[in-house]
């Protein structure tokens, strides 16, 4: 079973989406040291949002008849999990860095203005609804 573990990794679009914010996070001096931890808090919450935004929209029924409290929590939970054995189990987020180290600098601001544009794009439809009061969904 460890030796399963330690073969798991993320896929390469999310090894790249959690280097360049590792660059970016580790520019700042008091996020020298944790760095890794940072960027991989704000990977998986970027996933879990995602992850509860499509099961509340696509799921909706089964939500409502759960409770929000018992359908949050098992996501959560599920990619707290997902994401500590793609990323901290063993230390996998030092491999990866090594990975994309030949990466320079101006490149990784260029995958920096990728990362928001997915952000931006994943929320595009709460931000419309915030924002213009478009809702998207068939009701």
């Amino acid at each position: 079973m460890k030796e399963w573990l330690n073969n798991i990794r993320p896929p390469k679009f999310l090894r790249y989406l959690f280097f360049i914010a590792y660059s970016w996070y580790r520019s700042f001096k008091s996020e020298q040291d944790d760095a890794h931890r940072t960027a991989i808090l704000f990977l998986s919450m970027f996933h879990m949002l995602l992850l509860l935004g499509l099961f509340m929209n696509f799921m909706s029924e089964i939500a409502n008849s759960l409770g929000k409290f018992k359908t949050v929590l098992p996501i959560c939970f599920l990619t707290g999990v997902s994401f500590y054995y793609l990323f901290l189990y063993r230390s996998k987020w030092t491999h990866i860095v090594k990975e994309f180290e030949h990466i320079k600098r101006r490149e990784q601001r260029i995958g920096l203005i990728y990362l928001f544009m997915c952000f931006v794009i994943g929320f595009y439809p709460i931000l419309l609804d915030m924002f213009f009061g478009i809702d998207l969904r068939d009701r």
